[in-house]
């Protein structure tokens, strides 16, 4: 009897879908969990390595690095108690890669991004967060799917900027307005 049991429970285990267990919503964005091994690519955006990265800093004027990594919020505030370390310039917008998207964060991710590009579209903006995060990817895929032209998505992350030796600053997220 406790044999049976135990096969039953095993194959229900195993047959059922874990809760969270990293899939889809209908419009394609990546549900939780968010830290898992990424694809090479998002669709409208352009992945970058640390190399292409430092390149199109170097080079192209006025790109906009925006970090996405999440962070608290309650009774009004971020609940920040310890530094948040990010590339050197960049934006710190939390919490807007996720999946389903709530209509505060989206009105604050659209907010920032006219105000970060001046409402042109054609503004080049990198998003990123940690390796293997899905955040960024997210954000970068919402981006493009909102008409901007020069998205890109630096993969690697603030783990990679740092395993290549890049500097890194603390940050703080940017207000909810």
């Amino acid at each position: 009897m406790i044999t049976r049991f135990l096969i039953m429970l095993f194959v229900a285990t195993v047959a059922l879908p874990a809760s969270g267990s990293g899939g889809f919503d209908a419009k394609g964005y990546r549900l939780p969990p968010y830290r898992s091994p990424t694809p090479e690519a998002v669709e409208g955006a352009v992945t970058l390595n640390t190399k292409a990265l430092k390149t199109i800093l170097s080079t192209e004027p006025g790109v906009v690095l925006i970090d996405v990594y999440n962070v608290g919020y309650a009774n009004g505030g971020f609940l920040q108690d310890t530094p948040h370390w990010t590339l050197p310039g960049a934006i710190w917008l939390p919490n807007t890669g996720n999946t389903p998207l709530e209509h505060r964060w989206r009105d604050y991710l659209d907010r920032h991004l006219q105000r970060l590009t001046e409402d042109n579209k054609d503004r080049a903006l990198v998003f990123f967060c940690r390796a293997d995060c899905w955040l960024s990817w997210n954000v970068a895929k919402r981006t493009a799917a909102d008409g901007y032209t020069s998205v890109y998505w630096y993969r690697n992350g603030v783990d990679g900027w740092r395993e290549a030796g890049g500097k890194v600053e603390a940050a703080r997220p940017e207000p909810l307005l």
